[in-house]
């Protein structure tokens, strides 16, 4: 079964500010309910890396794996597969688009 769903928020804070918590893996924690483990290899998100995480769900500590896929710092976006637990892989495409006032409309489609 797929399910798909879209959700947006547009936050004050800059795209490229946006952009520089999204290209650092130790920094998905901020953004995401989970703790930031390791990342192979280490540096800014690029193409075919891992990052290792774990969540908390049900009284228990899980492992989630995020392999990132295609990007465009440029652009500002960036593909995500999320490995979670129970066998459930979640694709992203996160963008980042400036807005008039000069913050940034988060999407993940």
């Amino acid at each position: 079964m797929i399910v798909n769903v879209c959700p947006a928020a547009v936050t004050q804070v800059s795209a490229d500010r946006v952009w520089s918590v999204v290209a650092a893996p130790e920094r998905f924690g901020e953004w995401t309910d989970a703790t930031y483990r390791s990342s192979d290899p280490p540096g800014p998100v690029r193409p075919g890396q891992t990052i290792q995480l774990t969540a908390p769900g049900f009284g228990r500590t899980w492992p989630v794996e995020i392999v990132v896929g295609e990007m465009d710092p440029q652009r500002r976006w960036i593909d995500l597969v999320v490995h979670l637990p129970l066998g459930v892989d979640n694709h992203e495409h996160l963008t980042l688009t400036e807005t008039a006032e000069g913050g940034t409309l988060i999407r993940f489609n």
